[in-house]
């Protein structure tokens, strides 16, 4: 499952930071290949947006990971041990 979990806009809106959290319980599982394939995307997803944005200006996107699927799940995982 992938989940955006924060969006820092800068001041001006020229550069937005997306932060994206990944979680499966597959232990093959990378999320690392699976960020390589969104910046992949970046271009294509750029335009997509502005297609559907009314504003002079399309922010620089770039993608980060998140951890806070994992951070949950831990969290989860201690209290039921309890």
């Amino acid at each position: 499952m992938m989940s955006i979990s924060d969006v820092k806009v800068s001041q001006d809106l020229r550069n937005a930071d997306i932060f994206i959290s990944f979680y499966n319980k597959e232990d093959s599982f990378e999320s690392k290949d699976y960020l390589k394939i969104i910046k992949s995307k970046t271009n294509s997803l750029k335009f997509k947006i502005s297609a559907s944005l009314n504003m002079k200006y399309m922010p620089k996107i770039k993608f980060f990971l998140s951890d806070d699927y994992q951070y949950y799940d831990k969290i989860n995982r201690i209290l039921k041990d309890d």
